[in-house]
């Protein structure tokens, strides 16, 4: 990410930003999995939850970056 924005303080901080974003909606979802009265071990589910939803999405994206004609080399 801060490859295209050539080093812009900017991208540091989202990288940061979407970070902290993802620590706090784990822990949110793994609360709400505690709360609903699936148990102590419901978090380990939801987080293996979220690691599967984002290895699909990283693969799909992969994919699409492979594709021939669709990438420039230019994030805009």
């Amino acid at each position: 990410m801060t490859d295209f924005a050539q080093g812009v303080a900017l991208a540091a901080s989202a990288n940061v930003s979407a970070s902290n974003v993802g620590n706090a909606l784990g822990a949110w979802l793994g609360g709400l999995a505690i709360a609903a009265g699936l148990g102590y071990t419901a978090p380990l589910y939801v987080g293996a939850g979220i690691v599967l939803i984002s290895a699909v999405v990283m693969a799909v994206a992969a994919q699409q970056a492979r594709t021939p004609g669709q990438r420039t080399g230019r994030p805009w």
